[in-house]
């Protein structure tokens, strides 16, 4: 069965007729390609016909916002193209839109026994190994006879898993150990991971030794010596579970292959644990930093109160070669107390600002391998309507 008249009507807006049809009993179908009425509607941005299709009694039974077309394409996944928000919210508050449907095309991973769950109370959420694919580019689609099989990892997948942020109610705690805001992935990761991944940074860490801090899952580190020939790598944080959650997902990658280096340069390089290393460090602490200088210190979204910029400053300027080191940094332009402060310190004794500039449209794609804007939406939303900074500073000593 081709196109309906449902179907235009639905996909050129126009609301009285679209609800005249279903009231002389228009059916709800897919046509040829699986595009159903709601997936045309949502895919214009009409909201108001997508509402219609929606809370339609008869229609009921039919409504699946998750149903796929032959393109692999939901209605959901037509609606976060279309960029409307309010589109997209009347699909996701849809009954059909369950977070564990949602949730089946990330990998599920059950809790352990010593991780720590949600608010504290009732059924523990699991945690969720994401693939991703840090070179991918905006433009690319997938073909459209190909089926992706989201149940299978890609070898050439960087692996990360993110665990439910235990205590949501005060994720910080009262001492820096107690933070479980690493637990997840927060979407400033995503953007460095890009950064970190793009041939210009990556060649530079050819041979190099670089140091995440206040790394979480792991992400721009793990991107970091992923698609680069680094020397070394350490993924640093202070969270027990936090440290335990970056070793898993070192252990993750162990045989994974990246698609842009060479069976030469993967000859020639360390094992990868060797080369890849967790590391619990207290920044107040020194006798917890790495005995050895390092040519880059990189770091994502540290900074959300203004008494800590002394500190952070202090552990760059420890932790990096004099007058050679790099400080990598990226945040969001706006929302951070003592962003502002940060900066401007790192403009000056000890420091000089040698780049600024707004993430790239690129930064801001879906970075999951399979290319599911449902999925990306679901856990990422903010990486496509955020505003990212990249930073680099060149570090001597006071």
């Amino acid at each position: 069965e081709d196109s309906t008249a449902l179907h235009k009507c639905c996909a050129n807006g126009h609301v009285s007729t679209t609800k005249l049809l279903l009231q002389r009993g228009a059916a709800h179908t897919s046509n040829r390609s699986g595009n159903t009425p709601l997936h045309w509607a949502a895919g214009a941005g009409h909201a108001e016909i997508v509402k219609v299709l929606l809370e339609n009694k008869r229609l009921k039974s039919d409504m699946d916002v998750l149903v796929k077309n032959k393109f692999g394409r939901s209605a959901l996944t037509e609606g976060f193209a279309s960029k409307e928000t309010e589109v997209a919210k009347l699909l996701l508050e849809h009954d059909s839109a369950t977070e564990e449907r949602l949730l089946m095309g990330g990998k599920e991973v059950d809790a352990s026994d010593d991780e720590e769950g949600g608010d504290g109370g009732g059924k523990k959420k699991p945690s969720v190994v994401h693939e991703f694919n840090f070179r991918n580019q905006q433009s690319q689609e997938v073909a459209k006879d190909d089926e992706i099989d989201e149940a299978t990892m890609s070898e050439e997948a960087l692996l990360i898993r993110e665990l439910p942020i235990a205590h949501a109610d005060n994720p910080f705690g009262d001492k820096a150990i107690e933070d479980t805001t690493g637990y997840g992935i927060w979407c400033a990761s995503l953007a460095m991971a890009r950064w970190m991944a793009s041939p210009d940074i990556s060649e530079r860490f050819a041979n190099k030794i670089v140091l995440e801090l206040g790394a979480g899952c792991g992400v721009p580190g793990l991107a970091a010596a992923f698609y680069s020939n680094a020397k070394r790598v350490y993924i640093t944080d202070l969270n027990p579970t936090t440290v335990e959650n970056m070793q898993y997902n070192i252990d993750l990658n162990e045989n994974q292959k990246p698609p842009f280096l060479s069976d030469d340069d993967q000859q020639q390089q360390q094992p990868w644990k060797e080369r890849v290393i967790a590391s619990s460090i207290d920044w107040d602490d020194e006798t917890t930093w790495p005995t050895e200088k390092l040519d880059f210190v990189i770091g994502s979204d540290l900074i959300y109160q203004s008494n800590i910029v002394p500190l952070l400053k202090k552990v760059v300027l420890g932790l990096l070669k004099t007058n050679v080191g790099r400080f990598l940094y990226v945040c969001p332009d706006t929302g951070r107390d003592g962003l502002d402060k940060f900066i401007e310190s790192m403009k000056s004794n000890g420091c000089t600002l040698v780049n600024e500039c707004v993430a790239p449209k690129s930064y801001h794609a879906n970075p999951l391998m399979s290319q599911n804007d449902d999925q990306c939406f679901l856990h990422f939303h903010e990486l496509a309507s955020s505003t990212y900074m990249l930073y680099e500073f060149k570090c001597s000593e006071v």
